[in-house]
């Protein structure tokens, strides 16, 4: 059975299609949504296939190119959600029943499911309604609302990554950041009043039951609000695996699931921040700390039993490059502490498990490019 694997250029893709073949020796099937770009077959040694996400004709014109090309005796393919524009593509392509849909195995939850996580909205509304733990929300009224009775508030994009779009109104005078907003296309949440950071909660399930789990605390992140998580630790909490299992369970959750949650110090209970139904860019710290999570999804779709060892909540994930090295540019970090790197037992993101070479070309051809060098610049000097 080849895996099949989206958005090879993407830093997260990378470290998956490391562990993927490096580790357990799978074979790969790759796609880039910008095709065949030079440095790509250089970095992982095989063809990597144009894959368009933009409208179902393209995507499955360029996937039944593709499988034509690879297909073998058994024509089985598995298949995994690294990102959710290609998924959603699949979603159709699966449900036309498609030249090769018959033959692509994959976990996935149904669309409905997959939508109501990837709406920050849809998703805050349906916690509500069946009484699960969620920071408040406000609706159309929040400014008269929060007028009356402030109180620390984040406007978040319905859909939407990372800090992008996000605004903070941490006072009352900062209320006009919520006038110029499409609130249609805004979730407004209160602020958690928290001692602790973020907690990453990371599941795999089949219908409905949990498989494998791992989670992480959040160590350091850039920038310092609602950034990207660069520094963190392998945990394993029961109460966060219970909470986060029971809503995958009314689900009837298939797939790879990360949840957020933030521990409220108000009524001192964990609260569900955000449900993301795909690969994350952490993933392989479930491989470092024994989870497994990518192993167990290929077993699960080959009809193989998962493996299941403990946990090795002793371990660490670093993103070094290049947003640690910005926390040290902005003094956010003293040199000494940059230069920690507790090797053995700390993971390091697109280096750990490539190799030196292919992960020094990955780097220059994922960071020296325009647009991420004006990202960075922004995120600098912001």
């Amino acid at each position: 059975m080849k895996i099949l694997i989206t958005d090879a250029d993407s830093r997260k893709a990378y470290d998956i299609i490391n562990i993927l073949k490096n580790v357990y020796n799978y074979d790969l099937i790759l796609f880039s949504s910008s095709g065949i770009r030079f440095p790509l077959p250089l970095i992982y040694g095989q063809k990597v296939y144009k894959l368009r996400s933009d409208n179902s004709d393209e995507f499955t014109r360029d996937l039944n190119s593709a499988l034509d090309e690879e297909r073998e005796t058994d024509g089985n393919f598995c298949y995994m959600a690294v990102s959710e524009t290609p998924t959603l593509q699949l979603y159709g392509y699966l449900e036309r029943k498609e030249k090769y849909s018959a033959a692509i195995n994959s976990l996935l939850p149904d669309i409905d499911s997959f939508q109501l996580a990837r709406n920050k909205k849809i998703f805050q509304e349906y916690c509500e309604t069946h009484s699960l733990p969620v920071p408040r929300s406000y609706n159309g009224k929040i400014i008269s609302d929060l007028q009356k009775e402030f109180r620390p508030v984040i406007a978040k994009l319905n859909i939407g990554a990372g800090s992008v779009g996000m605004k903070y109104v941490e006072e009352k005078e900062q209320l006009y950041l919520l006038e110029d907003i499409d609130h249609s296309e805004y979730l407004v949440q209160e602020k958690i009043e928290s001692d602790r950071k973020i907690y990453g909660a990371f599941y795999l399930c089949k219908n409905g039951e949990l498989i494998s789990y791992h989670g992480h605390r959040r160590i350091r992140t850039f920038p310092e609000k609602g950034g990207v998580t660069v520094y963190s630790k392998a945990d394993y909490n029961p109460e966060i695996r219970d909470a986060g299992a029971d809503l995958l369970k009314r689900l009837n959750w298939n797939g790879f699931a990360m949840i957020e949650f933030m521990y409220d110090l108000r009524d001192h209970t964990w609260k569900i921040i955000e449900l993301n139904p795909r690969l994350w860019g952490s993933v392989m710290l479930s491989e470092f700390c024994n989870a497994s999570l990518l192993e167990n999804y290929v077993r699960l779709c080959s009809g193989e039993q998962p493996v299941q060892e403990p946990i090795e909540t002793e371990r660490f994930i670093r993103w070094i490059f290049p947003f640690d090295l910005l926390n040290l540019i902005k003094g956010k970090i003293r040199v000494a502490e940059f230069f920690r790197l507790n090797r053995h037992n700390t993971c390091y993101i697109n280096f750990t498990y490539g190799k030196w070479h292919k992960n020094l070309i990955f780097l220059l051809f994922f960071t020296f490019n325009s647009r991420s060098i004006t990202r960075y610049f922004k995120k600098v000097f912001s």
